[in-house]
């Protein structure tokens, strides 16, 4: 058993569990001295390193304020919203583009060429990838997979009684098809993606977590706290550390509320780097 396993299997103070850009983390409870929403007032620091937003004063004490994201190389939450956001401007275009394409094809007796499988499409092959995350278990966009699957099944339907003698059914029933399309499907799947993209980044409500140790203080923001828990230290998984900045990282642990292998971060590490980064200050 390595030095890391003995410390964490003897350690009987909880754990801090957060999650950050989907993956989960953990750092000692014992120097955590609070956990909030973020402050309206953090000062910036011109010669601080782009990794922290500045520093803030906490019950009369000066913070630095770590971005954890910044400090992993993530994109920052609003780069993230707004690619979100950017992403599904982009298929409901791509889907009111089809709809069109669709009833000019039926206008024109000419056959329809694009797809009518519901996860070949873009926002199809994305949005099976996206749901089996169980991160985004709680957006809304799960609402949409009844009349994203029904709007290009009526495409099918559509295709098969064009294939009938023409009639007055025919024509009746291909009418309705369309106008399920044009006024039911497509407008409820707008409505759901311009939900989602509200509810997207209120989903995070990103959490300010203050550390003291040693009269160093800190406070690192953080997508949003899972848990305070016992872990244990998973063997043999030492190389997922190499995943990000490895020397922040001492191993990997699990935990019985939180389904997810959790990084273990080494906050003393954290702390000294930005002791090392954030020069003193009268703020």
């Amino acid at each position: 058993m390595t030095d890391n396993e003995k410390n964490l299997s003897a350690e009987d103070m909880p754990w801090l569990i957060f999650s950050l850009c989907g993956r989960t983390y953990t750092v000692k409870s014992e120097s955590v001295t609070g956990i909030m929403t973020i402050p309206d007032r953090i000062t910036p620091v011109p010669s601080a390193p782009e990794i922290y937003r500045g520093i803030t004063d906490i019950r009369g004490s000066v913070h630095p304020v770590l971005d954890m994201r910044r400090l992993f190389g993530f994109p920052s939450l609003d780069d993230e919203c707004r690619e979100f956001t950017a992403m599904l401007d982009q298929r409901e275009k791509d889907h009111i583009e089809w709809a069109n394409e669709l009833k000019r094809c039926v206008e024109a007796d000419v056959d329809f060429t694009l797809t009518t499988d519901p996860h070949a499409c873009k926002f199809g092959r994305w949005y099976d990838e996206f749901k089996s995350n169980p991160h985004n278990a709680d957006y809304s966009l799960h609402k949409i997979e009844i009349p994203h699957n029904e709007l290009h099944k009526t495409a099918a339907l559509i295709a098969y009684e064009r294939k009938k003698p023409d009639s007055p059914e025919r024509t009746h029933n291909i009418t309705e098809l369309l106008n399920l399309v044009t006024d039911e499907y497509v407008p409820e799947i707008i409505d759901i993606m311009d939900e989602a993209k509200r509810r997207y980044k209120s989903f995070y409500r990103e959490t300010m977590v203050t550390f003291s140790k040693e009269g160093s203080r800190l406070a690192m923001i953080v997508d949003k706290v899972l848990a305070v828990d016992k872990i244990e230290h998973i063997s043999g998984r030492e190389n997922m550390s190499k995943i990000l900045s490895s020397k922040f990282f001492t191993g990997v642990a699990r935990s019985r509320r939180i389904d997810d292998e959790i990084l273990v971060i080494d906050e003393n590490k954290i702390i000294q780097q930005a002791e090392k980064d954030v020069p003193e200050t009268d703020e």
